[in-house]
């Protein structure tokens, strides 16, 4: 059974508000967009952890192949604040795709692909591919603010994810009925688990995953699809319309890089 049936099954018509039609209701359905960027996401991340670890054993000649060597992470873009200051910004964009072992990347790729498969299906491609990228850069700048350590991995775009999840589903939970309510439950409890563990585990850069978490739900709030009943109404299943804000996503984002662009130049002597 395809995304499509099941999602049908979870709507009922008359929490659209749709009169029945002669004795008989039209059943509506969420259309899905096939995901792709998720695909090429975790691709990219793995693909850029291979070349770091290669180009550790072979450029200072470490000998795990299961980790990077720091200085590889520092030279292909790891956050670092004293670069960073020196005017390395772009250190906040790329420190997204560096993982410091297998564990680390395993770990992000499976959170990745689960939420990332969700988010993709419901906001689309576009949509999904600005959450993710803006809220690794929130979960970067967070991490440089308060962290002086030297930091690495996709976590807070995932966070960032899960606070989109978290949106979406606070907003059409009652169109999901039970099925919504118990995915938003679940996606706060996971949140909660996970900053909680963060808490404990010094090692972990938890202000990275807080700034990406909190930047995903800005991000998706503005980016939430509207659905609306079909132009014309027909017995049987049916997708519902969205309607499309393409100018007012547009203004959203660019309103996030800016205010993105601000608190950089708060927490950045270079940026005078």
């Amino acid at each position: 059974m395809d995304e499509q049936a099941k999602i049908s099954r979870l709507i009922e018509p008359n929490q659209l508000d749709d009169a029945p039609l002669i004795g008989q209701r039209p059943q509506f359905f969420i259309p899905v967009t096939k995901p792709v960027f998720t695909r090429l996401l975790v691709i990219a991340n793995i693909a850029v952890f291979i070349i770091t670890v290669l180009y550790g054993v072979v450029m200072y000649g470490s000998r795990d192949f299961m980790g990077n060597d720091l200085r590889a992470l520092v030279l292909f873009g790891a956050k670092h604040n004293q670069l960073i200051a020196l005017g390395q910004v772009w250190r906040l964009f790329t420190a997204t795709f560096l993982h410091a072992d297998i564990l680390h990347l395993l770990f992000n790729m499976y959170a990745l692909g689960s939420l990332g498969y969700q988010i993709e299906s419901y906001f689309g491609r576009g949509r999904f591919l600005v959450i993710y990228l803006l809220a690794g850069l929130w979960g970067s700048l967070a991490s440089y603010a308060t962290s002086p350590e030297i930091s690495v991995g996709a976590s807070g775009a995932i966070f960032g994810l899960a606070g989109a999840t978290a949106v979406y589903f606070l907003r059409y939970r009652e169109n999901f009925g039970d099925a919504g309510r118990s995915t938003l439950r679940s996606m706060v409890a996971l949140i909660a688990f996970n900053l909680f563990f963060g808490f404990t585990n010094p090692q972990i850069d938890n202000a990275g995953h807080i700034g990406g978490l909190i930047g995903g739900a800005l991000v998706a709030l503005g980016m939430l699809p509207i659905y609306r009943k079909p132009t014309t109404m027909r017995i049987g299943n049916q997708p519902l319309e969205k309607t499309h804000r393409l100018d007012l996503e547009i203004l959203w984002s660019v309103a996030n890089l800016a205010l993105l662009w601000v608190g950089l130049r708060f927490f950045w002597p270079g940026a005078g």
